[in-house]
């Protein structure tokens, strides 16, 4: 087999050499250069622009250098230039992913840091936020921001189905049993061929819808040491059983059968879940009557996914690069307001408790569910089980397998990878 560092090294030449080339730290005169990536590369990243301009220009001894990529492949190229030692200064990564950076010493705790910051307050940011960044007793960055899975819903839909209050204003499902009718209303055979082609709701990115769903009925993941996966839990089953009798009732397509979000923005579908972070891609358009609400409570409890993007300095920086990187951090956190503005809710409860967050009607309707927002699994496995999972899912909703055999299969390969992951953590191997 070969060794971690083989590989890795073997893939860095490959694939990262125009990353790795620039310096880790340093610039011209007095003037100190910060490498700053993150995988904003749609409307968000020109927010996050603007800000690092911002930043820039009230800072002149700094000089701060964004590098976008698509989250597709930005891990793997952030990982693999922590192994050669050439990490940016300063990323951003999802709080799912903090255990995998963590367990390979690539990630700065930053408490020491917090706490010989007069000007900064942990306890400012919510706890459910701060918690999903910490692990044994540490914290190993701070939340930008909680990006909610929430409800967007067509007005003009839900007015011409009647869905409306006494001031004819639309009223979004709350419950299972209001879900069940809105379906019933918003589907409809507008041709007369005897299939749907307005939809009332439609399954988006299957991994948070389900996600969602799962954690409203109680569902678990992995048991309490992570020494094994459950994502076959009954409840998890339950779950997915439910939804792939939408599809076989014909109240929602099947995943394959149709372009979930482009659906909804060009008004053939009425309902959908999706992030806050979606929010852009509606700003920008004129010709949708479009709002938000929560998720409708279809399970046993409230719950819906969220995750934060969570700002992280390198770990084994030069306390002059250090103390540049942790003050752009704090830059960045205390105007998480100006990020908020693109489809975000800041992690800070001083910035949302303003005038200005709750006149942000989207994110003020997604914020009402932050006291029962669920994260993702934290462990260093999360790509591999997600895997897994997706396909999973996947082929229970499109009838391949039943929820269970396609539960137990996810399930039985990701103890598989439970079992590879300690073998090498025992041999010394560190993280894949």
């Amino acid at each position: 087999m070969e060794s971690k560092g083989r590989r890795y090294g073997m893939l860095a030449v490959l694939a990262l050499l125009p990353f790795l080339l620039p310096g880790c730290g340093g610039g011209d005169g007095n003037v100190l250069t910060l490498r700053f990536w993150n995988g904003f590369t749609g409307p968000d990243g020109r927010t996050m622009l603007a800000l690092v301009k911002r930043f820039n220009e009230e800072n002149p001894d700094v000089r701060v250098l964004m590098q976008r990529m698509d989250w597709a492949s930005y891990y793997n190229k952030l990982f693999v230039a922590g192994m050669g030692g050439r990490a940016p200064q300063v990323f951003v990564i999802h709080a799912d992913n903090i255990p995998r950076f963590m367990r390979a010493d690539f990630v700065r705790p930053v408490d020491d840091l917090v706490a010989a910051d007069a000007t900064f307050d942990a306890e400012d940011i919510l706890p459910v936020a701060w918690a999903a960044v910490g692990m044994d007793g540490r914290h190993y960055g701070i939340p930008l921001d909680v990006h909610p899975q929430g409800l967007y819903y067509n007005a003009t839909l839900f007015r011409e189905a009647g869905m409306v209050d006494d001031a004819g204003n639309p009223v979004p499902p709350r419950d299972r049993a209001s879900f069940l009718a809105a379906l019933e209303k918003l589907t409809r055979d507008l041709d007369g061929d005897g299939r749907p082609d307005q939809w009332g709701f439609v399954f988006t990115w299957l991994r948070t819808n389900m996600l969602t769903l799962m954690n409203q009925w109680g569902g678990t993941f992995f048991n309490e040491d992570l020494s094994a996966c459950t994502v076959n839990c009954p409840a998890n089953v339950e779950t997915l059983t439910f939804c792939r009798n939408l599809i076989e009732r014909d109240l929602v397509p099947s995943p394959e059968n149709i372009d979930s979000w482009v659906g909804f923005r060009q008004g053939k579908v009425a309902m959908v879940f999706e992030g806050i972070y979606m929010l852009a891609d509606l700003q920008k358009q004129s010709d949708l009557d479009y709002g938000a609400a929560p998720v409708p409570v279809l399970g046993k409890r409230p719950a819906t996914w969220a995750s934060s993007h969570t700002l992280c300095l390198a770990n084994g920086l030069d306390p002059k690069v250090e103390a540049a990187a942790w003050r752009f951090v704090r830059f960045l956190s205390g105007h998480a307001l100006d990020w908020a503005e693109g489809g975000q809710i800041p992690a800070r409860n001083s910035l949302r408790n303003t005038e200005r967050f709750r006149e942000m009607a989207a994110q003020s309707a997604f914020a009402k569910q932050l006291d029962y927002v669920v994260y993702a699994p934290r462990v260093p496995f999360i790509f591999e089980f997600f895997t897994e999972f997706d396909a999973a899912v996947e082929s229970a909703l499109r009838g391949s397998a039943t929820p269970k055999e396609a539960l137990d299969n996810a399930a039985r390969r990701t103890n598989a990878t439970i079992a590879r992951y300690r073998e090498m953590t025992a041999e010394g191997g560190g993280d894949e």
